[in-house]
């Protein structure tokens, strides 16, 4: 597989350390004003942010409040970083990409009618989008997050079925994160693997990082549920396809965590070109 880093404009020498092929930045709303004074090898994935004035972009929001963004509002600000990543490209290899939450949060759990018509808002929203030049990647999303200090649900975007239906219906792929998927699994006890050979002739790029629980984010390799064994051998078929590494704070001490997640997973077995 193809080795990224995620990386933030003041670690950016740490992570080149690690000589990934791909850089990951993870954009905050005030990256839209990011400049970088170099070229580089790599090629360029832009995280889009997932707040802009302290309010959560939702895509398939249903209406604004004082906590989301409205679908409208949303798509107009993820234009921008989609605008934003196009011309912050001058400065890296290939084609751009972009990788985005597609939302459907709420603080109290959704009648079904809530949850559909969220999912049939999705297609017709990503295809407002221009996507010129540009590859736009949605990621899958765990059943609860974390935002402004409380657990909340996601409500779209969870299901490989879902996801591969998506992808039909777009002509576009996905990021696939094992760890959200995995968290997934673990609510409705399904199996990881399952999930992933549903998605994975659609997948772009992986994010990788052991989970645990209904909502254990970000563990280190080995101290989650997530089958290892049985997963390198399904990744090692896309030797060209990109992942990144999402141990939390792993970014920390020159990337110590990061490493050591690296490191693991090569022992037991995942082959990184």
């Amino acid at each position: 597989m193809i080795l990224g880093m995620k990386v933030r404009k003041h670690d950016l020498d740490d992570m080149l350390k690690f000589n990934p092929k791909t850089l990951e930045f993870h954009f905050s709303d005030s990256d839209l004003n990011l400049n970088v004074d170099r070229n580089f090898d790599q090629q360029l994935i832009v995280h889009c942010y997932e707040y802009f004035d302290r309010k959560l972009l939702d895509i398939v929001s249903l209406e604004e409040t004082n906590q989301i963004h409205s679908q409208e509002k949303t798509l107009e600000l993820i234009q921008k970083a989609i605008d934003k990543t196009i011309s912050f490209n001058e400065h890296f290899k290939g084609k751009p990409t972009i990788i985005i939450h597609p939302g459907g949060y709420s603080l109290n759990e959704l009648n079904p009618s809530m949850i559909q018509k969220m999912k049939d808002k999705l297609v017709d929203a990503v295809k407002q989008l221009d996507l010129k030049n540009m590859n736009f990647l949605l990621e899958n999303m765990p059943p609860y997050a974390w935002f402004f200090g409380g657990r909340w649900n996601s409500n779209v975007f969870l299901d490989a079925s879902e996801m591969v239906n998506y992808c039909k219906e777009t002509g576009l792929r996905v990021c696939f994160d094992l760890c959200h998927s995995q968290l997934y699994c673990n609510t409705k006890k399904l199996s990881l693997v399952d999930e992933l050979q549903k998605i994975e002739n659609y997948v772009d790029h992986y994010h990788l990082s052991d989970a645990g629980g209904i909502d254990g984010e970000g563990l280190q390799f080995g101290e989650g549920d997530l089958p290892f064994e049985k997963i390198i051998p399904i990744l090692n078929k896309y030797k060209n396809t990109s992942f990144a590494i999402e141990v939390w704070k792993g970014h920390e001490h020159g990337g110590a965590g990061f490493k050591e997640f690296l490191d693991k997973v090569i022992e037991n077995g995942l082959v990184v070109g």
